[in-house]
């Protein structure tokens, strides 16, 4: 019988986690002032690699999100290092970033079948 989660599943979680905790709490640099959010991490089947998607609630208005992720990836050795202290794994693995836009493609979507909708009701 095939297991349920697999562990890369369930460390992808742990990391997913951990990772939005530090960016809350332990990054003290006055960009990331804004709302961050870990929607999801996709880890490589030798756990040396993750990809962790982000989105932001609300973007100021003299940094964009390209300048963001640079940040965000520049300070990714600060995240592993921190991530070393908190989980007990025998490999750490390489964090990239990379900008969620999925909940923006969603509303748009909303948006649009709400007129949609609106539309049909009034013929």
């Amino acid at each position: 019988m095939e297991k349920l989660f697999s562990r890369s599943s369930r460390i992808a979680r742990e990391l997913k986690k951990n990772i939005a905790i530090i960016i809350q709490y332990f990054l003290k640099d006055p960009r990331f002032k804004i709302i961050i959010t870990v929607s999801d991490v996709i880890l490589s089947k030798d756990l040396s690699y993750a990809q962790v998607f982000i989105s932001f609630l609300e973007i100021k208005h003299n940094l964009s999100i390209k300048k963001l992720l640079i940040l965000l990836n520049k300070s990714s050795g600060y995240i592993r290092k921190l991530l070393c202290k908190k989980m007990k794994l025998r490999i750490i693995p390489n964090i990239v970033f990379y900008y969620d836009d999925s909940f923006n493609k969603g509303n748009k979507i909303s948006l649009l079948l709400n007129k949609i909708i609106t539309k049909e009701k009034i013929i």
